[in-house]
């Protein structure tokens, strides 16, 4: 009998976590490798559920645990922000755009990682690359997780590579680029409704940076001051996830896409650390930073530079005398 093997994207997943799982699990099928299934490893954003019912395409199985599974990751390759027992799973791929992180790898395995805007770029290109044309429900995904990830083309972490699949997938799809880009920012629905611990949890990121445990939440909205409006019962439910995952730093970006810039709110030990690192000068904890769309590019890299800074020099340890 084939082994299982599950696509799994990271905890509290987006749209290019959960659509890049079912598009590789596609893509792998068709390629011709039995038992190959995609898989999330939270609940559903009510943007990632509008993209698979606009397309008509089923949820992907809840993985609760990776232990003694056999996985292909996709968005993430960090431990914290894996599905849990992911130390007893055995890692067989990785297809990623973020910075390498720190996972449990023995033996040498497929790692794809990429400066793109989405996962999805690069499993479009692997259809392209092997002369397969997805069908249109899958091409659909696949450009609803770059437009999603690149902010419909704003964020700077956008490439040609993502436009240029894009433009391949919406072909294929039957869509407007531009007016589906509208559909996706208005399926995230009205952010300011949402309960402070869904804001500050729905995309949340764990990362090791030089020995300290930090988190970094995002939200992205049109217009932020309603989000702003409620700054103090955020920073109430930032605090409480910062204890309870026993966080050095977390971090809440709130990005206005139509001021391009986002708010910064944080709350933990070192912050003159973050701060120096942002470039920024807290008031009450809080900063603006002009022009900041992006946690991977214009957030993680400066504080993890940082960090790695603070962490002690090793020691040197003389070699043993000769006998």
């Amino acid at each position: 009998m084939d082994r299982l093997i599950h696509v799994v994207g990271h905890r509290h997943p987006d749209t290019d976590s959960v659509c890049s799982a079912i598009a590789l699990a596609h893509f792998k099928t068709a390629m011709g490798a039995a038992g190959v299934r995609p898989a999330r490893a939270g609940v559903l954003n009510p943007e990632s559920r509008f993209v698979l019912q606009r397309f008509g395409l089923p949820e992907p199985e809840l993985l609760e645990s990776g232990a003694g599974r056999h996985l292909v990751l996709v968005d993430h390759n960090e431990v914290a922000q894996a599905v849990p027992g992911i130390d007893r799973a055995t890692i067989l791929e990785v297809w990623e755009h973020h910075r390498v992180g720190d996972l449990p790898l023995p033996e040498p395995i497929v790692f794809h990682c990429e400066p793109v805007g989405a996962t999805a770029t690069l499993v479009a290109e692997q259809y392209a690359l092997h002369g397969l044309t997805p069908p249109p429900a899958i091409a659909g995904a696949m450009l609803a997780a770059i437009l999603s990830d690149t902010l419909v083309f704003a964020s700077p972490t956008c490439t040609a590579q993502d436009r240029a699949a894009a433009a391949r997938l919406a072909a294929i799809a039957g869509v407007e680029v531009s007016a589906f880009g509208q559909e996706l920012l208005a399926a995230r629905g009205d952010v300011a409704a949402r309960s402070a611990a869904d804001l500050v949890g729905a995309d949340f990121k764990e990362f090791a940076m030089g020995g300290h445990h930090i988190g970094i939440g995002q939200i992205e909205t049109a217009g932020a001051a309603p989000l702003v409006a409620r700054r103090g019962e955020l920073v109430a439910e930032l605090r409480r996830v910062q204890a309870a995952q026993g966080l050095d730093v977390a971090l809440l970006l709130v990005t206005d896409i139509t001021r391009k810039g986002s708010h910064v709110w944080a709350v933990g030990h070192d912050l003159d650390t973050v701060a120096a690192a942002l470039g920024v000068t807290w008031t009450d904890g809080g900063a603006f930073l002009d022009g900041c769309m992006s946690r991977k590019k214009q957030v993680v890299p400066p504080l993890e530079r940082a960090f790695a800074a603070m962490a002690p020099a090793p020691v040197d340890v003389p070699p043993p005398p000769s006998a």
